[in-house]
């Protein structure tokens, strides 16, 4: 995966713009930014869920999912957590911090074991201030699922 540079994750408005039509959201603060400032914000705002894109800006040492490993054939998401500490802005570039990252085993009850890897990033905006928190969980299983 190639990697941008300078590092961070960009907000920029016109990818707000078109992942608000994604999602077939016309708030006017997604996408007019006058819209946006007369309600007192700095610019327009991305709805909660435009922060998965993340995952396109990974930084070397930031924590990230590894997925050196893992046989992706038997792999499942298992879950995204997004802790906001104030909305994504469009002009916000964020910088992601070493997180902690995990893995486990449990028995499966139909596939065997499974493998699970967790991982946290914080994201801080140009002033240091964290802006959100970023949780993600990958499963594998130890192959294809038998019915009982």
């Amino acid at each position: 995966m190639a990697h941008i540079h300078p590092p961070g994750f960009p907000i920029e408005r016109g990818k707000i713009h078109e992942f608000a039509n994604s999602i077939l959201d016309d708030n006017p603060l997604y996408h007019d930014e006058q819209a946006a400032k007369a309600q007192g914000l700095p610019s327009v705002v991305a709805p909660p869920t435009f922060a998965s894109a993340a995952a396109f800006f990974p930084e070397k040492g930031a924590g990230g999912m590894r997925l050196e490993g893992i046989d992706m054939r038997f792999a499942l998401h298992g879950g995204q957590e997004l802790t906001f500490e104030r909305p994504l802005f469009a002009g916000d570039v964020l910088r992601a911090d070493p997180g902690t990252s995990k893995s486990y085993e449990k028995d499966g009850k139909r596939g065997g074991k499974m493998k699970f890897f967790e991982t946290e990033v914080a994201y801080r905006d140009a002033s240091g201030k964290i802006v959100l928190r970023l949780r993600n969980t990958l499963i594998q299983t130890a192959g294809v699922v038998q019915d009982r």
